[in-house]
């Protein structure tokens, strides 16, 4: 893969180097549709032809170390649609894409006027409870492709602590909090999973009754991904775009777009193509698959409530003096102030967003930008887990273990 010097000039964004940035060229009229379904080796291919360094045996973890990564080189820019940019990355001899998503300003979950449409914390919080409803199938069947909160760096002059961090090529991009630091844009960047497309209809192409009878895989991904829609309330399933299919066998189904979920804004499920209305109305007992895996309906069992604000009070946290991103936001001794209490409750945070707080967890420490699901959404979140599982236990033959 050659990289282009493509540059977005809608909002004066280039997110290259200087030397690659040569030529302009407009933003898209329309949406490309959005591509996934390679397993991630194929994903993080190398950049010649030289043997790959060796792989970790988590792919997934890979993929996340390699999102949040300072040493990340941006070669090539492209929009997806006026608020999402697709990048071509390089790092350590591999290649990649991924989505970029900036946050509104100063932490809004608004995007092109419509609140709750940016809601990163969000998209963080599905891809973690759709690998823990993954389990030991580990990458090869989780339903969200990775991503990351981290920042990226404005073109101006630095001699901070972030001055390492992976630069946008304009100055006139607007800083995400710029009274805590007028250098770092922030956002969510997720995985680009190349080889699959976006499905045209419901029934037939993303549900597929005789695809579910015959392929293995399809009916364990197509099964998890409706209980996975019903458990974090996915506000916006009713929409085609949100979803890939593997190509070509449409084999295995991926949910590209949760930010309406969980503790978030719902959407506007009664205006969706009446083909897609099932996805609007999940509930135990209207899942739209007949049967569903016995290991998932196992996990979900065992989203406790005390599980779940282990795996969602903090999904996400960005060191806003430095632009270090936070790998592990729950085990970081930086973060050790937090314990076990909800965002809300921590003294001296402010309050940007639904779940979203600027500050310094300990006196004197560093502030951090920190994002989370809150307690009323986990709470509902472990409810619904729990009624799926008792529900699905109960009912004659709904399990399968192929």
């Amino acid at each position: 893969m050659t990289a282009k010097a493509l540059v977005l000039i809608g909002t004066g964004l280039c997110l290259l180097t200087a030397s690659a940035c040569t030529r302009r060229r407009p933003p898209p009229p329309a949406p490309a549709a959005a591509t996934a379904g390679a397993p991630l080796a194929q994903v993080l291919r190398p950049a010649s032809s030289a043997p790959p360094p060796p792989m970790p045996p988590d792919e997934v973890e890979q993929a996340l170390g390699e999102l949040a990564a300072d040493d990340l080189q941006l070669l090539a820019a492209d929009y997806v649609n006026p608020s999402v940019v697709r990048l071509a990355l390089a790092r350590s001899g591999r290649r990649w894409r991924a989505k970029w998503k900036a946050m509104g300003p100063g932490g809004s979950e608004v995007q092109e006027g419509v609140d709750g449409n940016n809601s990163p914390r969000c998209e963080v919080a599905a891809f973690l409870l759709a690998r823990e409803l993954a389990g030991l199938a580990g990458a090869a069947q989780v339903l969200v492709p990775p991503v990351v909160v981290r920042a990226l760096h404005r073109d101006v002059p630095c001699d901070r602590g972030c001055r390492g961090v992976p630069r946008l090529l304009s100055a006139a991009t607007p800083a995400t909090f710029p009274e805590l630091n007028d250098h770092l844009v922030v956002g969510a960047l997720s995985l680009w999973i190349e080889g699959a497309r976006t499905p045209r209809r419901l029934h037939g192409e993303l549900w597929s009754s005789e695809r579910f009878a015959a392929h293995g895989g399809y009916r364990r991904s197509v099964s998890d991904l409706f209980l996975f829609l019903y458990v974090i309330a996915h506000g916006d399933a009713n929409y085609g775009p949100n979803f890939l299919l593997r190509l070509p066998d449409l084999g295995r189904a991926y949910s590209i777009d949760n930010g309406r979920a969980f503790d978030g804004l719902p959407y506007y499920v009664g205006e969706g193509d009446p083909d897609w209305q099932p996805l609007a109305t999940l509930a135990p007992g209207r899942l739209v698959a007949p049967r569903f895996a016995a290991p998932t309906v196992a996990a979900l069992a065992r989203l406790t409530p005390q599980r779940l604000h282990e795996l969602l009070a903090l999904v996400a946290a960005v060191e806003l003096g430095t632009g270090r991103t936070v790998r592990a936001p729950r085990s970081d001794a930086a973060l050790a102030a937090l314990s076990r209490r909800p965002l809300e409750e921590v003294p001296g945070l402010r309050r940007r967003s639904r779940q979203t707080y600027t500050g310094a967890v300990a006196a004197g420490g560093p502030t951090f930008l920190l994002l989370g699901i809150g307690p009323a959404g986990i709470a509902q979140t472990a409810a619904r887990a729990a009624q799926a599982a008792a529900y699905l236990r109960r009912a004659d033959g709904a399990l399968f273990s192929d």
